[in-house]
């Protein structure tokens, strides 16, 4: 694992919250936790992604596993991973146990909706990669999915919406604007010297 995305991991890895947001403006902005843990037994660079919504923590609404890799100078590729069965991992962020079960095996490998980050003056950009079509199923109907993220410090600031493949039409995400997270506990990015490579 290269400087560059130990750097970034290092910056990750933690728990994020909204909170002051969503209580300055609770129609637009439900209570968040984002959390961003090391999976030290897999390969370098691999992370847990839980998303849970505050009045139900212990039951995440989105899983993934990302895998950060640099693919050029100051370039860094997010490879996005969903679960096969995500409920068996559901407690993984907060128990380190259910989260060394995590295998390879249990990951879906989200071609066209991997990330490309790049460092720069003011922290970390992160987009969906150029020229992917990440499709995302929203109430029966195929969206496209746009998103955005910058890494700052202990601010996280993100932004997803949906819109209509043909049309462009936005169909859903924020209305008011990018969520912002600050970051309330930090956690150690390293991996085991022996994890596969």
């Amino acid at each position: 694992m290269t400087s560059t995305v130990q750097n970034f991991l290092s910056l990750l890895c933690g728990e994020y919250s909204n909170q002051q947001q969503a209580l300055d403006n609770p129609p637009f902005f439900a209570h968040i936790f984002l959390r961003y843990r090391p999976l030290e037994h897999l390969q370098p660079g691999s992370i847990l992604l839980e998303q849970s919504y505050a009045v139900n923590p212990s039951h995440p609404y989105r899983l993934r596993m990302i895998r950060a890799e640099e693919q050029s100078p100051g370039i860094i590729k997010l490879w996005n991973h969903s679960f096969r069965e995500p409920s068996r991992f559901a407690t993984a962020s907060f128990d380190k146990k259910c989260r060394q079960t995590i295998r390879d095996s249990d990951l879906i490998c989200l071609d066209q909706c991997h990330y490309q980050v790049q460092n720069k003056t003011d922290g970390y950009y992160g987009s969906i990669e150029p020229g992917c079509q990440c499709l995302v199923n929203r109430n029966g109907q195929e969206t496209l999915l746009v998103s955005t993220f910058h890494l700052q410090e202990d601010t996280l600031k993100t932004l997803d919406r949906g819109h209509d493949p043909k049309t462009n039409e936005r169909l859903w995400g924020s209305i008011a604007g990018e969520f912002r997270f600050r970051r309330t506990q930090s956690w150690e990015a390293k991996w085991d010297q022996d994890s596969p490579t």
